[in-house]
């Protein structure tokens, strides 16, 4: 019995040993097909720190953007949400409708702070 035991395990471990060294031999061809870089050429294609923080800074506001319309569908949709509750709860005496109200409130401010800076941007800084 046990040297079965010990006749799996060494069937497992070379099996794992095999599976090693066919990845590592299918995986070295991309490795080697990397070319070298030569540090003192310069590859910016002219680029310059200017545009390079150019770049970063479109990134943030696109990200900035992006984070404040989520914000702003989720604002409406807590507002949907409580609505919803709202309604449920004048159908049904025993539900207290409190958290429907703070949730419109919330969700109403959420939905304020990017509708609100939508308007700016397409009206008064005309983009």
């Amino acid at each position: 019995m046990n040297a079965l035991k010990t006749l799996k395990a060494a069937y497992a471990s070379a099996k794992v040993r095999a599976t090693t060294a066919m990845i590592t031999a299918l995986a070295a061809p991309s490795a080697f097909a990397i070319t070298k870089t030569d540090l003192t050429q310069d590859t910016s294609g002219g680029k310059t720190a200017d545009d390079v923080m150019t770049n970063v800074d479109n990134t943030a506001q696109g990200g900035a953007t992006l984070l404040i319309s989520l914000v702003s569908v989720g604002g409406f949709v807590v507002v949907a949400i409580s609505l919803y509750t709202l309604y449920k709860a004048s159908k049904d005496e025993r539900e207290k409708p409190l958290s429907a109200i703070v949730g419109l409130f919330i969700g109403g401010l959420m939905a304020a702070v990017g509708t609100v800076m939508w308007i700016m941007r397409n009206t008064v800084v005309g983009q």
